[in-house]
């Protein structure tokens, strides 16, 4: 065979072999252990915000490094000390300090940037290899409520060492999930004493039973972590019937509760702090509204409520004897406020607000008066006392035996 064809063959079969060279691809898509939506605490370490499976085909592809995309840039500089990658180099499904890409210890964000860029080299090999981005959270408050979420926003974001034979494919952006800066997550309640029904009071009554709730302190999910919530106010809302009614109202006390459904006032429920129109700024009336707030001293004398714990009180009305009057206490949920503000010491959005039913203050009576109906005076009848009707059984007893003595005198003379 002449040597022409022969190197034509020979330099056809080389072409081939470096065509198939093209065939190494990286796929790129989101674990299935990739965390959900998850909150999570200021100055926590090493956070995992997404993970990645990137799967070899058609041989080893290597890269150069890769680029990690996030929402939020503004406020990432606030709520990250630092992002960090790493590559499970030997696929033992464990992430190491030997396999993070880039400069050790991570990168921190600087808060103008929606990327940061890794440049350390690796392999993807036939089969499949994870990728993983942890946060060290930062100090800083401002980055309460706010949320993230990091991807591979583009197969250019996997830099190859071989861009012209090797490739990247994926469904872009593979994205992770929300991570939330919190301090707390809690869930408002009714409580299991709260009044299932509308009740009535008399005049006078003290430390009614208006309002039982529990503030449940949720556990983070992971791979979150939370704290847990510090009391700073809980403002309760009066409704009231009129206007007017608030000039019945003698007292508003918060109780903490002891967890068995009974309202126990100064006994078993321990009294944290007492409202009255003397206190101004903590009785304020809008309309038929009157708001009353604990705050101050006493609420900050409460312990924290930890996170997956649970904390429950009471509410008690006390009236004067001035009018009738008509009520309901409520709990709305932007009522209960943590040292944090309502964006670390977050009160989830699951129930709105908890109502203890209407209280009726009536003159006539009811449960916990105290008062003695006398019956027919009360209906405007002619009311007798017990030692009064005496004397007139008395008299009508002497008018019988009269009547009785001159009936048998007379029978005796018509004998005769």
């Amino acid at each position: 065979m002449p040597v022409k064809p022969i190197l034509a063959v020979f330099l056809f079969l080389v072409a081939l072999g470096a065509g198939s060279v093209a065939a190494a691809t990286v796929n790129v898509t989101l674990s299935g252990a990739s965390p959900a939506n998850f909150e999570n605490r200021l100055s926590d370490t090493g956070v995992e915000v997404a993970r990645f499976v990137l799967t070899g085909s058609g041989g080893s592809v290597v890269c150069t490094g890769v680029t990690i995309t996030f929402t939020n840039p503004t406020g990432a500089d606030e709520a990250f000390s630092a992002v960090r990658v790493f590559y499970d180099a030997n696929g033992n499904n464990t992430f190491e300090a030997g396999e993070e890409l880039g400069t050790p210890g991570g990168v921190a964000p600087n808060g103008s940037a929606a990327t940061i860029s890794y440049t350390t080299g690796f392999t993807v090999p036939v089969g499949s290899r994870l990728l993983q981005v942890t946060v060290n959270t930062g100090s800083n408050p401002a980055a309460y409520g706010q949320g993230f979420r990091f991807s591979i926003a583009a197969g250019s974001d996997v830099a190859l060492s071989s861009p012209g034979t090797d490739n990247v494919t994926g469904t872009f952006p593979v994205q992770g999930n929300t991570v939330t800066v919190r301090n707390s997550v809690t869930n408002l309640l009714a409580g299991t004493g709260n009044p299932a029904a509308p009740r009535t009071v008399a005049r006078g009554t003290q430390n009614a039973a208006g309002l039982h709730f529990r503030l449940d302190c949720l556990a983070a999910t992971v791979p979150g972590e939370l704290v847990g919530l510090k009391l700073q106010t809980l403002t309760v809302s009066l409704n009231l019937g009129s206007a007017a009614h608030a000039t019945v109202i003698s007292a508003v006390s918060l109780f903490n509760d002891d967890f068995d459904a009974l309202f126990e006032p100064n006994t078993q429920d321990i009294l944290v702090q007492t409202r009255t129109s003397a206190d101004a700024a903590q009785w304020q009336l809008s309309g038929t509204v009157l708001s009353v707030t604990f705050d101050g001293a006493a609420i900050a004398a409460l312990s924290q409520i930890n996170s997956g714990a649970v904390r429950a009180f009471w509410v008690g009305v006390s009236f004067n004897s001035s009018a009738d009057a008509q009520l309901e206490v409520i709990l709305n949920r932007t009522g209960i406020l943590g040292t944090t503000g309502s964006d670390g010491d977050f009160i989830s959005t699951a129930i709105a607000s908890v109502s203890g039913n209407v209280i009726s203050v009536s003159g006539s009576g009811g449960s916990g008066s105290g008062s003695k109906s006398n019956g027919v005076g009360e209906e405007g009848g002619c009311s007798a006392s017990e030692n009064g009707a005496l004397p007139w059984l008395m008299a009508l007893l002497a008018v019988v035996t009269l009547m009785l003595q001159s009936q048998v005198k007379a029978s005796r003379a018509w004998s005769h």
